[in-house]
């Protein structure tokens, strides 16, 4: 399906495609290559790519299912979208005329609560009540 509309729209070319697994030690060069992370879910609780996201300070595009929209404040570390191409297209769109520079200084804010420290802290105290 894919390869079909890539084929009819001509920008063959312009892609490379990796559709297999990426392993934990190639996931840095695409995160620090990438302008915003896209997790166009129809269905999650969560993701993985969520903390990577937030580790390299990439500004993220969600959407609006599970606990993502919790996960990614909307207007701060990225955008929150509703499940359908249409409204995943507008939202990549405004992620590129609101530019990385917008995001930053509210995602590494948000990053923040993501801390070792924090984690720590929080175990620290969780153990200390019982």
């Amino acid at each position: 399906m894919y390869d079909e509309l890539i084929e009819k729209l001509g920008i063959k070319d312009r892609l490379i495609l990796r559709t297999d697994f990426i392993t934990d030690s190639e996931v840095k060069y695409y995160l620090s290559a990438s302008d915003f992370v896209i997790q166009p879910y129809k269905n999650a609780t969560q993701s993985g790519v969520t903390p990577l996201a937030y580790h390299f300070e990439k500004p993220m595009l969600v959407t609006n299912v599970g606990g993502l929209p919790d996960l990614v404040p909307d207007k701060k570390a990225g955008l929150v979208c509703e499940p359908n191409a249409e409204d995943i297209a507008k939202h990549i769109s405004e992620l590129y005329e609101l530019g990385e520079d917008y995001f930053l200084p509210h995602l590494r804010e948000e990053k923040k609560k993501y801390s070792w420290d924090i984690l720590v802290n929080t175990i620290k105290r969780l153990t200390d009540t019982y």
